[in-house]
């Protein structure tokens, strides 16, 4: 049998972070055949690099920049967010709550009106609630008012969770939410926008090679490189042992999970029944995807990083293009796109349908042109997206993490963690379990 102080399951940037951060005295095993995990980049027909959806550095700590920067010295590129809603025909600017300029007057009215009801609803003969929001609902209408919250943040939210937001806790996602004042909503209502608000307002980017980058040079700088093409399939909490795809097993001092919780507790064997249960009440969406390519000059939405798209009649309800972000990213003469689609398992069964449906749906969205011609079409998914912040979460969340405590497990990163965030808090989540390991 084989002894490690760490055993780390994942190669993605909280596991690299974590072996990052360790230095030494860790195996860390990765089951496909390069680091990165959700993180990475395939190069598809020829010269298209495809990053699995959008995958925008937004760096606020002082120390993950250092570390991002001496990774990859002199080769991010820095970019202003260029994110749109579409809605009523027309693009505005992200975030919404912020520019409804452009918008049908009467939508606008609603907007605002609801805003300063929600914010001084003593002025308009109305009763201040004092009790919390019960849900993720009430709490939007709360900060934004009946019509911000009906025409975008519960239709969008929805569609891209596939649940009502009266199943979700309050506070769900409250942090990456922009809420702008009273002043910039009129504003943005009047064409005076700050597009500058919000936690992705500006983000880093490589500027060659594709998000895929990153951990590729996280894994060149370790000590000790992860272990490809190889697995943990069994898990023994109490004896601390593992067994992994290759049949060799391993005593461990600390491990380190970062694959998605409900698959991890999977793996162990010796796993108490009431954790199982609890287990059992994790609840995610599966987002599928198209990664696309065209050739052609573009339609009017072309030189959008991103674009949302709350209205039902659309199928998707984020659309972004890689080579918005950068250029180099597709062949000349072409763009690339990612379009993210939720609660469609009805309609996979007809994979060619629900294509054309999509391919329609951007012409009509004005992000295809009538003359582009479509390269490739390739579908993914990602299970686990999304972690649904429902009312059994943190209840189920706390047995299960008091319980692999005491056994010396940490579980990190966005799936591993069972929450939200994004690359910064990943190798943020893998820098902490590093240094709560070097001090036991």
């Amino acid at each position: 049998m084989e002894n490690h102080s760490t055993l780390i399951i994942g190669a993605g940037l909280s596991g690299l972070s974590c072996a990052y951060h360790l230095g030494r005295d860790y195996l860390i095993v990765e089951k496909e055949t390069e680091p990165g995990g959700i993180v990475r980049t395939r190069v598809r027909h020829g010269g298209f690099l495809c990053d699995g959806t959008g995958h925008w550095l937004h760096l606020r700590n002082a120390e993950i920049k250092e570390l991002v920067s001496r990774l990859l010295p002199g080769q991010m590129g820095e970019h202003e967010r260029r994110a749109v809603i579409h809605m009523c025909g027309v693009f505005t600017q992200y975030p919404f709550q912020a520019n409804t300029y452009g918008l049908p007057a009467e939508v606008v009215l609603e907007c605002v009106l609801g805003l300063l009801r929600a914010v001084h609803p003593e002025d308009f003969g109305l009763r201040r609630l004092e009790a919390a929001p019960r849900n993720f609902k009430e709490w939007l209408i709360r900060c934004f008012g009946e019509g911000i919250a009906r025409y975008f943040m519960v239709p969008y939210n929805q569609k891209l969770l596939g649940v009502s937001l009266e199943e979700l806790r309050p506070e769900y996602a409250e942090r990456f939410i922009p809420r702008p004042s009273v002043e910039d909503v009129i504003k943005g209502a009047l064409g005076f926008s700050r597009e500058s608000l919000g936690y992705n307002a500006r983000f880093l980017y490589p500027r060659s090679g594709g998000i895929g980058t990153l951990p590729k040079a996280f894994a060149a700088a370790l000590t000790s490189k992860p272990n490809y093409g190889l697995s943990v399939v069994r898990v023994q909490a109490g004896t601390r042992t593992a067994v992994l795809s290759d049949g060799r097993e391993v005593h461990y001092s600390h491990l380190v999970n970062t694959v998605a919780l409900p698959r991890f507790l999977q793996m162990i064997e010796d796993l108490p029944p009431a954790i199982r249960e609890a287990a059992g009440k994790l609840r995610a969406t599966t987002v599928y995807y198209y990664d696309i390519g065209v050739r052609g000059q573009g339609a009017e939405a072309s030189a959008y990083h991103w674009i949302y798209f709350p209205e039902p009649q659309f199928v998707f309800y984020r659309v972004g293009s890689y080579s918005a972000v950068n250029p180099n990213g597709a062949p000349a003469g072409c763009r690339s796109y990612y379009v993210e689609l939720s609660g469609v398992q009805d309609q996979l069964a007809a994979p060619e349908k629900l294509k054309a449906r999509v391919l329609e749906d951007l012409r009509r969205a004005r992000v295809l042109a009538p003359d582009d011609e479509v390269l490739f079409m390739e579908p993914a998914e990602i299970p686990y997206a999304y972690v649904i912040f429902d009312h059994n979460y943190e209840s189920c969340r706390k047995v299960i993490f008091d319980y692999l405590a005491q056994h010396q497990i940490a579980t990190i990163g966005r799936w591993g963690s069972w929450g939200y965030g994004g690359m910064e808090d990943a190798m943020l989540d893998g820098k902490h379990a590093a240094s709560q390991i070097t001090k036991k």
